[in-house]
């Protein structure tokens, strides 16, 4: 056996070693797949359906923000792991999971609103969705009402997003 073969040994014992110590938060990494993809596509349906072109420049900003997610979750995670707080670092990704949702399927909610043709049925189904997850869940969150009045952000832009 030669020193490539071997290397290229220890390197995928290292990796899966790695990623053996994601397993715990495995099943959140998914659903966050899931939610980015979901945002992504339905961004793009909904501003090519308002006349947006493809943007390159904004789908890299997209997927940058995406990697920045999963490498906070993957740091938090480790650092609780090493520091032998693995139960309370879990419910801290969770917890950053579950708000991640929250602001991700808004703008998903957002953008389906906007693929749809005005009036119809489903346009009505997508805004009343949209009304319970931006009003009602505001209300139920502590300090959410406060932190959207204070950083300026709109919950009711009409413009298609996807980052």
């Amino acid at each position: 056996m030669n020193y490539l073969e071997q290397f290229k040994y220890v390197m995928c014992s290292v990796i899966s070693g790695m990623l053996s110590l994601f397993f715990p938060i495995r099943d959140f990494m998914y659903a966050m797949l899931i939610v980015f993809g979901v945002n992504y596509i339905f961004g793009l349906v909904a501003g090519l359906k308002h006349g947006e072109d493809w943007n390159l420049k904004k789908s890299m900003v997209f997927f940058y923000h995406c990697c920045l997610f999963f490498v906070m979750s993957a740091s938090i995670f480790i650092t609780g792991y090493f520091l032998h707080a693995g139960e309370e670092t879990l419910g801290v990704v969770k917890a950053l999971c579950g708000v991640a949702i929250w602001f991700y399927s808004t703008n998903i909610v957002r953008n389906w609103r906007m693929m749809l043709i005005e009036n119809t049925t489903m346009w009505k189904v997508a805004g009343f969705v949209y009304y319970v997850l931006t009003l009602k869940a505001i209300d139920k969150v502590p300090f959410l009402s406060e932190y959207l009045k204070s950083s300026h952000v709109d919950v009711d832009d009409d413009k298609p997003k996807f980052d």
